[in-house]
């Protein structure tokens, strides 16, 4: 999964699975292959699954929330909100929450929540992209550009297109005015 190789990944996680049904590595993988596929109910089975196994357990609630977050966002702002009461380093939870209030155009709160994320796990691409979005909603163009290189600078897999993060980052490059 981590090398970009969903197809393997999922392959492998499928076969852990037969031989192990509650190994949580492999329940998590596969909620990441159905989210990164936009297969979002299939996401919400594993995370479910996931739920049944540790009913606190804030990444997977955090996931979950997210995947409901567009249905009743009050809802899902104040389910995160006390997942982060109790869990206040849950990084998915911090991205979740910066993710809802971007959808709201929350830009100034979504800035704050990605900066949480992003600070407790720096070397996460989609949480340093997110972050830069948040900037640059918020026209801060210097520290968005920072952090779509550190976007860009991280192995693995990401949730965002990089043709496009490379393009935004030569605009941002340009004088003021080209």
């Amino acid at each position: 999964f981590l090398s970009g190789d969903t197809g393997a990944a999922q392959q492998l996680y499928l076969k852990v699975l037969q031989q192990e049904p509650n190994n949580r590595d492999a329940l998590l993988g596969m909620a990441a292959i159905a989210l990164k596929h936009k297969q979002s109910g299939q996401a919400a089975a594993y995370y479910g699954k996931l739920l049944e196994l540790d009913p606190a357990d804030p990444e997977d609630l955090a996931g979950l929330i997210g995947l409901q977050g567009h249905s009743d966002p009050a809802q899902s702002e104040s389910r995160l909100k006390k997942v982060l009461m109790q869990n206040p380093q849950a990084d998915a939870a911090h991205f979740a929450l910066g993710n809802l209030y971007a959808q709201q155009s929350r830009w100034a709160e979504a800035q704050q929540s990605h900066f949480r994320a992003y600070s407790t796990v720096p070397g996460n691409a989609d949480y340093a992209f997110n972050l830069a979005v948040s900037l640059d909603h918020l026209n801060q163009g210097k520290l968005a550009l920072d952090y779509y290189q550190r976007a860009l600078a991280q192995p693995g897999p990401a949730n965002f297109d990089k043709s496009s993060v490379q393009i935004r980052i030569k605009e941002l490059l340009q004088p003021a005015g080209n």
